[in-house]
């Protein structure tokens, strides 16, 4: 059996759209399937139950939504072995963007129904688990204005980048020491930092582009010591990966990250608020099994 999880608010009501589609799909092709379909990620937790009462049963765990949509599903498949999967109907789809999944519904539910999982790392906070990256200052704190755009359904990845000049007005960097594997540095006046299993997050900004969710290794991009105006001016290469290597960009590896600040930072992983500094944050290995 699979079991679908349909966010109705996703891509402007496209996931609704999508999920008729898929659904004739499965019926015509006599494919076992339940749906739960949910407003809001907290009504994901009844995914839980349906896992329970399938007793094994179930083949793959499918997201028909974004990036948000997959963050809540995988937290609910923790210390499961049941492979996940996605539809993607969002509006960033950034981990859908790094699996080059496609966004023909029908050619990927074909794909998901007749093909094996393969394992992926996870990044871990606490209790928590993300897919893609997470971000902290500036990054998380773009993140939490994103999702409290009443229209970011209209605007779709325009809506980060709306945010990134709002928050731009107003957020101070950050003096931080970041300890990467035991190795402690500090690093004065930092914008963000954005920690990252995947290349991708904001909607195809390429902020780690050599991250991977097969290596056991978490990359990091630190953005520090630059004017307002300098960070605007690299911002448009982030789209590319170009800004690696720039003044004030920097990149390390790596696989436990702890990061403490002078003042509180925000954390946004997968583009949903889960904290703030100071915090840790690991790589667990080939923890999800993954259709992609």
């Amino acid at each position: 059996m699979f079991v679908f999880i349909v966010n109705t608010k996703a891509g402007k009501g496209r996931a609704e759209r999508v999920w008729t589609r898929v659904e004739e799909y499965l019926i015509n092709n006599k494919i076992e399937y339940q749906v739960l379909k949910t407003d809001s990620k907290e009504e994901i937790i009844l995914l839980r139950s349906i896992l329970e009462n399938a007793r094994g049963k179930v083949r793959c765990v499918i997201a028909v939504g974004g990036d948000g949509t997959s963050h809540s599903v995988i937290n609910e498949l923790a210390g499961t072995d049941v492979p996940f999967s996605i539809i993607p109907t969002g509006s960033g789809n950034d981990f859908a963007r790094a699996h080059g999944i496609s966004k023909d519904c029908i050619k990927q539910i074909n794909h998901i129904v007749n093909s094996d999982h393969e394992k992926m790392d996870v990044i871990t906070v606490g209790a928590k688990s993300c897919l893609t990256v997470i971000g902290l200052g500036f990054d998380g704190l773009v993140a939490k204005v994103t999702n409290e755009i009443k229209i970011k359904k209209w605007l779709g990845s325009a809506a980060y980048i709306y945010s990134v000049l709002k928050v731009l007005n107003y957020f101070k960097p950050a003096n931080v020491v970041l300890t990467i594997d035991g190795e402690e540095m500090k690093v004065e006046n930092v914008w963000l930092i954005a920690i990252a299993n995947h290349p991708y997050y904001g909607g195809g900004m390429k902020i780690c582009p050599n991250a991977s969710s097969k290596d056991g290794l978490l990359d990091i991009c630190v953005v520090h010591s630059l004017s307002k105006w300098k960070l605007l001016s690299i911002f448009p290469l982030v789209f590319n990966g170009k800004h690696l290597g720039k003044k004030g960009v920097n990149e390390y590896r790596g696989k436990t990250i702890q990061v403490s600040s002078e003042k509180q930072l925000m954390i946004h992983g997968d583009g949903e608020m889960i904290g703030e500094t100071p915090v840790t944050i690991s790589v667990k290995e080939q923890a999800l099994n993954v259709i992609s």
